[in-house]
């Protein structure tokens, strides 16, 4: 885990915060204490999920249709 990327995530939230009740407009998250601790526990059970999967193989990517755009040559 990347600690500057922790320091920094919470020095944009705390900017975004300030900004948002200088400027007096609506906070883009939840106004009260539930809704917040929902969006942190959705971020670190994303997290941890990423961690976890992070060392399995990927076992059905053949049948992942890729991006509409297709890299490979046609022939």
């Amino acid at each position: 885990m990347s600690y500057a990327k922790v320091l920094l995530g919470l020095v944009i939230s705390f900017i975004t915060g300030a900004g948002c009740q200088l400027l007096r407009i609506p906070v883009p998250s939840p106004p009260v204490l539930s809704g917040a601790l929902l969006v942190f526990a959705m971020s670190v059970g994303y997290w941890l999920v990423d961690r976890s999967m992070r060392h399995c193989e990927a076992r059905h990517k053949s049948l992942c249709g890729g991006h509409a755009i297709s890299t490979r040559k046609e022939g």
